[in-house]
């Protein structure tokens, strides 16, 4: 089954070029802990993908982490991506409602600390 469903940036992100200190262990990180495959890499970019989830990282050996930004990632279901990021060591936040643009969506986040990007899960509420 499909589990991520897109990724969007929330404070202006270039989602095909994010900044990262080193490419590898940026490259390790999204593989290993999130789940994503490598598409292409070289030692100063690479593209990553989960399901109809795509980034780009871009090696910038200046990135601060403490102004990194942060993005959504839409998925399918929540509590199983919770649960598959559960027991890893990661700063995970619990579960809450949030309210975007009048629709309401469950969401939990997650802070990566060595390029500092702030992860918001996120799935909609269903009505009914």
């Amino acid at each position: 089954m499909k589990q991520l469903n897109g990724v969007y940036p929330i404070s202006g992100e270039d989602l095909s070029a994010l900044p990262v200190k080193a490419i590898a262990p940026a490259v390790e990180f999204y593989r290993t802990v999130l789940g994503f495959t490598v598409v292409d890499r070289d030692d100063a970019a690479a593209t990553l993908q989960r399901d109809d989830a795509r980034i780009g990282l871009v090696r910038k050996p200046d990135h601060k982490p403490g102004e990194a930004g942060s993005f959504a990632i839409a998925v399918a279901d929540l509590d199983a991506m919770r649960a598959e990021l559960d027991g890893r060591g990661l700063d995970l936040g619990g579960i809450r409602v949030d309210e975007w643009d009048g629709k309401k969506y469950r969401v939990f986040f997650l802070r990566e600390a060595e390029n500092g990007y702030c992860y918001c899960f996120t799935q909609p509420v269903a009505e009914g």
